[in-house]
């Protein structure tokens, strides 16, 4: 990294690792998924006192680091004061093309990655296509070329992950992810309480022992909850999914719906130590998750 900047070396800004965070803040708050591909309002923001934000990561192997909006807008949060939780995909990237981001996101500060390993189309190809098929692979390489600086966290999936065949399956893989340098684990959304207890004691059964930071979705409407159900793989049989099947062409009835069961199940998680502060998707709609948090704490 060094060589690649001399000019800037030692004037790197200082974003905390989310171990030192937890550790410094004793308040339980939540914190924000953001999109770089849409705006973010920074006032807003501010009010909800957010103390870390995630950042999904839309990077392309063709763009140079200083290009790619994930990292544009991880640097204009550290330099904001927020601390940046990155999204790094394994199927997105070479060995060549990680480096270069990786030495980036070094230098703009970021010392938290969330390791992915890709939900795009071109991420669905036989693994020998890709240098790190399979989220560990790129795990490791991090390791060995960065050692410890960057906290790296891992995604967990309350209701199985889909390319598992069963929960055991599910959690071996999980397990290796975790023994690959993991410090967290961070969940795809659940839409119950009930559903992120038993994911953990199914952990803390197959010996997974990291803290867990709840994934939360506020349902708006239908067409939120269709995109959500695909993407955390919610099951058919779910109570959600009758619901919302019962009420497809009511609107305000499913956002009422979806902002009393967003509600208590962050109260929930809030109180329940054995989590980490919920960890809010918002897609950017920062009014909606403003007024959410609002009403929670009211």
């Amino acid at each position: 990294m060094d060589e690649q900047y001399p000019e800037f070396r030692g004037d790197m800004p200082t974003n905390p690792t989310l171990s030192e965070l937890f550790v410094k803040n004793k308040m339980r708050y939540c914190s924000l998924e953001l999109s770089p591909n849409k705006p973010v309002s920074y006032d807003v923001l501010e009010r909800m006192k957010i103390k870390f934000c995630s950042v999904i990561w839309l990077g392309n192997q063709d763009k140079e680091p200083a290009e790619i909006g994930s990292l544009i807008l991880a640097k204009d949060l550290i330099s904001r004061g927020y601390v940046v939780l990155l999204h790094m995909t394994a199927r997105n990237n070479t060995k060549v093309s990680l480096s270069k981001v990786l030495d980036h996101a070094k230098f703009i500060g970021v010392k938290n990655l969330l390791c992915l390993r890709g939900g795009s189309p071109e991420c669905s190809l036989e693994a020998s296509k890709y240098d790190f098929p399979h989220v560990p692979d790129m795990m490791n390489y991090i390791t060995k070329n960065y050692g410890n600086y960057f906290d790296m966290c891992v995604a967990g999936f309350p209701y199985k992950h889909p390319d598992s065949k069963t929960i055991d399956d599910d959690m071996k893989y999980l397990k290796e992810k975790c023994d690959a340098g993991a410090k967290y684990i961070i969940t795809q959304a659940g839409f119950s309480y009930d559903i992120y207890k038993q994911f953990l004691k199914t952990l803390r059964k197959h010996n997974i022992n990291l803290p867990v930071i709840p994934g939360v979705y506020v349902i708006h409407s239908v067409v939120d909850f269709c995109l959500l159900k695909k993407l955390c793989k919610v099951p058919q049989d779910d109570p959600v999914v009758e619901f919302v099947k019962n009420n497809k062409d009511k609107d305000e009835e499913m956002a009422n719906f979806g902002l009393k069961l967003s509600s208590e199940i962050v109260q929930n998680l809030m109180h329940d130590q054995d989590f980490m502060p919920p960890h809010i998707f918002s897609m950017n709609e920062f009014r909606s998750v403003e007024e959410f948090l609002s009403k929670l704490k009211g």
